[in-house]
């Protein structure tokens, strides 16, 4: 027999190949991870899921506005997500409500970043509330849009840090506005002013008597008084009152910087105590835009006195003076919840709507994309979008074209402190007491009547932005 021979061993892999084989696997296994990843098959990385919250009054001293502004946000948010979402993936949507307290709203904006990592928070509905939101929102790297915040506190960008916008104008427009209406239309030469003990307030009511004095009126002693508000625990302004009437000379005009259950106890004071104090009569009632709601602030007081001497001012939208959208915009509002829009409900609608927009345009939904590209989308140049048209703004996006969000409430282009511009109105109540508009402040005239501005360069595509006396605003 032949002697068998062992089968000869396999030749050994050359130096190196071993470990080039290894890598290689190691590749197409991260390449497989990350096509799983992306398409959705082992998880939705947090960058392409947009999650909103909200936080806004849904109790307190603005119920009265907060549910319907919350309905806003979700009527845009709807919208977005049938027509396919942002990024093609739905938007997910979280609410908290503030109470009408800062410290509320603080530990409601917490929860949102902490528990449902939001991108994004539309809100708050108050200005104090709004204040402390920010404080949060900045610290996380959230981005916060009001759509009815208007103290002029937050036109600066060392409080906001730039993680803010609002889609309702600031109150340094609307005391302005106040105080050349009570000056110049009704003529009168001495002003009281009333402000309740918030960022809304005490802003709002300096405003008011600075611009007073600077048409050439004086504001009388005791003023501006700031006032605790009914849901701090203020049951009886009698005190304030009198501080602010009883003086010599006394205002012949005061405007009320207020909310509906401030504003109410406040008349309901006034009426109570003019008949034992000669000196309380003779007075023009001048209100802010927070007491005007129908149902929370005339309607109570229409069903006791004659309140059809009552004047107030606000921005124009609420007043009827809308875009060119908004009636299409108020019947879908109206069928899908079953009533018409009231005061800041399209400027909600609008703040949800830019953040989705920012969140497209950027490729990503994290709140540094949506700070970064927020403005792009707000202002012109670039293709008009219209509320409801979500799927045209994918389709320009997409093409790498610019867009122009036209909201509900108005053009909303929003300048670099995050501010936009709105034409005013002042309105009275006629023998039905039910309010109506008296007198129109169109964007351009509100403009001309702002203190001369220091030189600051304007937004790209945009007329020159509008200056507001910043620091005098920090909260007192």
């Amino acid at each position: 027999m032949e002697e068998q021979k062992a089968p000869e061993a396999p030749p050994a892999p050359a130096k190196g190949k071993g470990m080039w084989i290894g890598i290689v696997v190691v590749v197409i296994v991260i390449v497989i991870l990350l096509a799983a990843v992306f398409g959705g098959l082992l998880g939705t990385p947090e960058d392409r899921v947009l999650k909103v919250g909200t936080v806004l009054s849904i109790t307190g001293g603005l119920a009265a506005f907060g549910t319907k502004n919350r309905q806003g946000v979700i009527m845009a948010i709807d919208e977005i997500n049938t027509a396919g979402g942002v990024l093609g993936r739905p938007v997910e949507m979280f609410h908290q409500n503030d109470d009408t307290k800062p410290d509320t709203g603080r530990s409601a904006a917490t929860t949102l970043v902490s528990q449902n990592r939001v991108d994004a928070i539309v809100g708050a509905t108050g200005s104090g509330i709004c204040s402390t939101v920010i404080e949060v929102a900045k610290a996380n790297r959230v981005f916060e849009i009001s759509g009815s915040c208007t103290s002029p506190k937050f036109s600066n960008t060392t409080l906001t840090g730039g993680w803010w916008a609002r889609t309702a104008p600031s109150d340094a427009l609307q005391g302005v506005v106040a105080a050349s209406y009570a000056r110049t239309n009704l003529s009168f030469q001495r002003a009281g002013v009333v402000g309740i003990n918030n960022a809304y307030g005490v802003a709002l009511a300096q405003v008011f008597a600075d611009s007073f004095v600077r048409f050439g009126g004086t504001v009388t002693s005791g003023s501006p008084r700031i006032i605790t508000e009914v849901q701090s625990g203020a049951t009886d302004y009698t005190t304030d009152i009198a501080a602010v009437l009883e003086v010599n000379p006394g205002p012949q005009v005061v405007y009320v910087v207020a909310y509906p259950p401030d504003g109410v106890q406040w008349m309901e004071d006034w009426e109570a105590g003019r008949g034992a104090n000669p000196s309380w009569n003779g007075v023009t009632w001048l209100f802010s835009e927070g007491v005007f709601d129908q149902t929370g602030f005339l309607d109570p007081l229409g069903a006791q006195f004659d309140i059809t001497s009552y004047r107030g001012t606000a921005p124009s939208a609420f007043g009827g003076l809308t875009g060119p959208d908004y009636d299409t915009w108020a019947t879908a509002y109206n069928t899908k919840w079953s009533q018409a829009p009231g005061l800041f409900d399209d400027n909600c609608y609008d703040a949800a709507y830019l953040v989705a927009l920012a969140a497209q345009k950027a490729g990503s939904a994290t709140g540094q994309a949506i700070k970064d590209n927020i403005n792009d989308v707000a202002n012109p140049p670039g293709t008009k979008i219209f509320p409801g048209e979500w799927a045209k703004a994918v389709t320009e996006l997409a093409a790498g074209r610019d867009i122009d969000y036209e909201g509900a409430s108005g053009s909303v282009n929003i300048d670099d402190l995050g501010d936009p511009s709105s034409g005013y109105i002042v309105w009275g109540v006629d023998a039905a007491e039910q309010w109506e508009v008296r007198e129109i402040y169109p964007e351009a005239l509100v403009q001309s009547l702002l203190p001369a501005p220091p030189a600051r360069a304007p937004m790209p595509g945009l007329a020159p932005t509008i200056w507001t006396p910043l620091a005098r605003f920090e909260e007192r």
